[in-house]
């Protein structure tokens, strides 16, 4: 009897053991004060790789200046690479910028593109580290339609027209910055300019204001000079404002076949040469 009870209690402890080992709980970490830790993703720190790609775009820097002139102003658009990475830029054609000037009531005035071709073709510059590039612009203060604008304060919109930076996709206006400028009072030397005529025969009209009647003109196509400088002579001098006219007769093998073609009028310093008091007149506009 004695021996059936010891081993009946031996059964009975051996189920206690199995069933306290099914409902164990998994083993957790412990802290110091001796209580369990439920197990913690560990954050990421700064030097581990999360995925994330980088923007370039944030790196760039672009930039506008203007250096407003009596006759003209010098746009100077730039792009700068802030990294400490050497950038590919991808250009979709041969054009690098944009160029848009709004007046006062932010009117568009004048576009850069407008009447310029460029090759079309897929090109690539490359930026190295703090690394900048420049490009300046001339511009007459015309407007797209060949008339000078009146004095008065301005904006120009620069944009640089990549495609891509690094096979990263480059928006329309992800790399622009503008600045104001003040267009000053018009030419001293020349007014009330007129133009008829087309087709290569073209008859120019106008006054000037100009040292003993004196003045210069060429022709040129934005490209390259279809008349070179020529002298022409009003019918008095300075100061009084006196009418002039320019017959024009070009072949129609040296007209544009795109782009505007242009007259310069201007004179030259008596003191170093230089060109002064500039003015720009559209003759015609070809497509």
């Amino acid at each position: 009897m004695k021996k059936r009870i010891i081993i009946l209690l031996m059964l009975l402890m051996g189920i206690f053991v199995v069933t306290g080992c099914g409902t164990t709980e998994e083993s957790l970490p412990v802290n110091a004060g001796g209580d369990k830790v439920e197990n913690e993703e560990k954050p990421a720190t700064e030097n581990e790789d999360t995925g994330a790609e980088e923007n370039v775009l944030e790196k760039f820097g672009t930039n506008v200046s203007v250096d407003a002139g009596k006759n003209e102003a010098t746009f100077t658009v730039s792009l700068k690479n802030t990294s400490d990475k050497s950038v590919k830029i991808t250009f979709t054609s041969g054009q690098r910028y944009e160029l848009a000037v709004f007046d006062a009531n932010q009117k568009e005035v004048y576009r850069y593109s407008i009447d310029k071709l460029f090759v079309q073709s897929l090109e690539e510059i490359e930026l190295r580290a703090g690394e900048e590039k420049s490009w300046p612009e001339v511009w007459n203060y015309t407007s797209n339609d060949g008339t000078r604008l009146p004095a008065g304060e301005y904006k120009v919109v620069a944009t640089i027209v990549a495609s891509q930076a690094n096979n990263q996709k480059i928006n329309d206006n992800d790399l622009q910055n503008e600045a104001s400028f003040t267009i000053p009072e018009g030419n001293t030397a020349f007014r009330n300019i007129q133009v008829t005529g087309e087709n290569g025969e073209y008859i120019v009209t106008g006054e000037a204001r100009v040292f003993e009647g004196s003045f210069f003109y060429s022709v040129e196509d934005g490209h390259e000079y279809i008349i070179p400088e020529t002298v022409q002579q009003a019918s008095e001098g300075a100061p009084t404002w006196a009418p002039f006219e320019i017959k024009l007769s070009i072949p129609k093998e040296k007209l544009p076949l795109n782009g505007a073609l242009m007259i310069h009028l201007y004179e030259r310093s008596a003191k170093d040469g230089s060109i002064t008091n500039s003015y720009h007149e559209r003759l015609q506009q070809f497509q």
